[in-house]
């Protein structure tokens, strides 16, 4: 429950280990962002996207864990060895236009800005990598970098 005077996304509180990263080699085969969470991760993740929704705009921002050896051998690139770079932080934010996306290369912190259309496409990657399901992207190209999803 909402405390009185604060939006939902005011209260979120994330739970769970998330885990974004990028590629600094071998971007051609992977280019953009990359993104795994476990189950409690995911359902964290599904909830701010809930409390966005509700309030309408605005954003959150989310501790991020570096990927693991494990999570960075499901896309295999270079084996398992490819060089990354993860953020600290990473900032998800609602935009007013239906049809934003916003995801540039900064790491300090990661911000992810959409629209209302990219909703659906994003909850169903985080629920298909919570069920093992990724190896796919969502994002304009236009509007910065793809957000990869892994099991």
């Amino acid at each position: 429950m909402a405390l009185q005077g604060l939006s939902p996304a005011n209260t979120w509180r994330q739970s769970g280990r998330v885990s974004l990263w990028r590629y600094t080699e071998n971007e051609r085969n992977y280019p953009g962002w990359n993104l795994n969470a476990d189950a409690a991760g995911c359902r964290s993740l599904l909830e701010l996207l809930d409390a966005l929704t509700i309030t309408g705009a605005g954003g959150r921002t989310i501790t991020v864990s570096p990927p693991t050896s494990e999570q960075l051998r499901v896309p295999n690139n270079r084996g398992g060895a490819a060089a990354w770079l993860s953020p600290e932080k990473w900032n998800v934010s609602l935009a007013s236009e239906p049809a934003a996306w916003s995801f540039p290369p900064d790491t300090q912190p990661a911000v992810l800005t959409l629209g209302s259309n990219w909703l659906a496409a994003l909850r169903a990657g985080l629920a298909g990598t919570q069920s093992g399901v990724g190896d796919h992207s969502i994002g304009d190209r236009k509007g910065g970098l793809a957000l990869w999803f892994w099991w």
